[in-house]
């Protein structure tokens, strides 16, 4: 009876619902039929019915849900033909691309610009028709220096084949959640306009140069000596104004934009990886007004042809400045480059920029004012440059208030284990010169460190190309007092790694290097609070460039990091950030080492032994 039912049910029943089944999964995967038969499927009612049902507003959602896309469709169409006019009318070539240098669209303008430089195509690699290098140079900058992507930023870049240059322009494209997507880069033929320039420059040379002979001549043979003189200098004078005029029209001609020189001289040092010269980034850093492929490309054939000359393995890149002078430094352990050599560099062809020399581009950018500096041990060969105007993400207000001064001895008596390196040089040491950014002044009370910054100095050379530079979780929110100094916020810090991370990876940085700090107390106390609890300790000898101060120049001297850098004549770039920081007190340590050397203090263990009287001292008429 049990298996007869069952049969009954299987056969009135379940293949009914299995044939159900199948009619619904044809009517879903969009067959001509868009409802069931209910006779068919009498003894399931009124399942059938509210199937149709269903299956009713389904179709009627599939009808609008494609009236929809057309509406749509229409649209996009009607937006991609009034893009493709706009972009098809403009005079320069567009060109738009993913992170991964695929071409997603290009306008009629760059197809013809670039037709006999290689194939242009949707889905393409752009390298196919525009050089790799200074694409991928301005991208990595731009990334970097994100208060430069929105404006556009100009640069040369040249045709694969070699055969065009192109003044262009490249503008980051940012997703939904502000991620760098993808980049627009618009181009113009520059090469007649180079050619032009190049032209009407060797005239000038040529003019220069014709006169110069006759001009001596006069002021020699002539039996007038005195009018001939007068009249030959002022020749000599409209000469000279037509050239310095003519260099300024090349400079503001060509496409320059403001630089940060540690970033500048990252990307430069970056072409010799691998290889067995070394480029390290030495000094402060300054902003600098210049076209940055050009001018990498430049200095690249420089320290490509110095190091070749005198069998270098290593060369230093510097940026200084004096009021409104600055000069690009290549400096070399060695004699300075005689006359002839020098010439030769600077006469070196450049082919990605169309044959143009490494004058060319240097006189472009500040004119011919090269000269060579032999100071501490090494040769300088110094290129004269425009300087750029900082600019910050983040404004902040020129004064703040500084931090408490630290005068706390406890702190630093369990950094006094100097062991050999007291009786070694100072020069001679290897100093990690470090700054912290807070959430506040309170360690005690929670307070917790959301940035570290440092740079070593070797040598008397601050290596700002190897530095340590981590935003830190704090795990808390940053208050907004201190966010008006450092500029972190809790949405920078949010993803960063935390304190446990970073302090082992500072600990690694710094090893046994001596420790200097501005007000460094304060600093170590930050450190030391977490040792214990991460595994690491900072037990280097410690030195305060603040405890310094006050010991070299007095107690009623000004000793906050701005009031000495005031006293030095030193530029402060990125004050309040930890690296900015850390990277000026570099500068401030290495005068104040020549002021101790100049006291006969000339090793660790005199300057330790000097600061922990001066200390006493102080704080003992802080007592009276």
């Amino acid at each position: 009876m049990f298996a007869l039912a069952w049969k009954v049910v299987d056969f009135l029943v379940v293949r009914k619902a299995k044939q159900l089944a199948a009619d619904i999964r044809a009517i879903a995967h969009g067959g001509n039929r868009d409802t069931v038969d209910p006779a068919r499927y009498a003894i399931l009612t009124p399942l059938p019915e509210s199937l149709n049902g269903l299956t009713a507003r389904i179709g009627h959602l599939r009808k609008e849900l494609a009236e929809g896309l057309d509406r749509a469709t229409a649209k996009s169409e009607e937006t991609a033909a009034r893009l493709a006019a706009i972009l098809n009318d403009l005079h320069e070539g567009v060109v738009v691309c993913n992170l991964r240098h695929q071409v997603v669209l290009y306008n009629s303008v760059a197809m013809d610009m670039l037709v006999d430089s290689g194939q242009l195509g949707l889905g393409r690699s752009l390298f196919e028709t525009v050089a790799r290098d200074p694409v991928v140079h301005m991208l990595e900058m731009l990334v970097h220096r994100a208060e430069l992507a929105g404006k556009g930023t100009p640069f040369l870049a040249g045709t694969t084949d070699g055969h065009m240059l192109l003044q262009a322009r490249m503008t980051l494209i940012h997703g939904p959640d502000d991620e760098v997507t993808g980049y627009v880069v618009t181009m113009v033929d520059a090469g007649p306009q180079v050619a032009a320039l190049g032209r009407r420059d060797a005239l000038l040379r040529e003019v220069a140069e014709e006169l110069e002979q006759p001009l001596l001549r006069l002021r020699v043979a002539a039996d007038n000596p005195s009018i001939v003189a007068h009249e030959a200098e002022q020749i000599d004078k409209a000469v000279k104004r037509v050239t310095a005029g003519y260099q300024r029209a090349l400079a503001e001609w060509w496409p320059m934009t403001d630089l940060h020189s540690g970033d500048f001289f990252g990307l430069v040092a970056r072409r010799f990886e691998g290889e067995d010269l070394k480029v390290s980034v030495t000094g402060l850093p300054l902003w600098l007004h210049a076209d940055s492929h050009s001018l990498a490309l430049a200095v690249e054939a420089l320290i490509r042809q110095i190091s070749e000359r005198f069998g270098l393995a290593e060369i230093d890149l510097a940026a200084t400045g004096n009021g409104d002078e600055c000069w690009l430094e290549v400096g070399w352990g060695g004699a300075t480059a005689a006359r002839p050599a020098l010439e030769a560099w600077l006469g070196k062809p450049l082919p990605m920029l169309g044959g143009m020399t490494v004058r060319d581009v240097l006189v472009h950018h500040a004119g011919d004012g090269f000269r060579q500096e032999h100071r501490t041990g090494r040769s300088w060969l110094c290129l004269p440059m425009r300087k750029g105007v900082e600019t910050r993400l983040h404004p902040r207000p020129s004064i703040l208030p500084s931090r408490p001064e630290f005068y706390d001895l406890g702190l630093l008596d369990n950094t006094r284990s100097i062991g050999e390196r007291g009786h070694q040089p100072l020069r001679a040491l290897t100093f990690v010169v470090f700054d912290t950014e807070t959430t506040g002044l309170a360690p005690s009370q929670g307070d917790q460190i959301v940035q570290i910054g440092a740079v070593r100095v070797v040598n008397g050379r601050i290596l700002t190309g190897e530095n340590f530079n981590r935003i830190v979780n704090p795990g808390r929110p940053i208050p907004p007092e201190s966010i008006r100094f450092h500029g972190i916020t809790d949405d920078m810090a949010r993803d960063k790694p935390p304190l446990g991370v970073v302090l082992p990876q500072f600990k690694t940085y710094a090893a046994d290097s001596v420790l200097v700090a501005h007000n460094a107390a304060f600093d170590l106390k930050f450190l030391r609070m977490h040792e214990r609890e991460f595994g690491v300790r900072f037990d280097n000898p410690v030195l305060d460039t603040m405890m310094l101060s006050n010991y070299l120049d007095g107690a009623d001297a000004g000793h906050s990091l701005d009031a000495i850098c005031d006293r030095f004549g030193i530029e402060i770039t990125d004050r309040h950030t930890a690296l900015g920081d850390a990277v000026v007190t570099a500068a401030v340590l290495l005068r104040q080492i020549e002021m101790l050397e100049e006291r006969g203090i000339s090793t660790l263990d005199q300057v330790v032994k000097e600061l922990d009287i001066n200390v006493q001292l102080h704080q003992r008429q802080l007592q009276l």
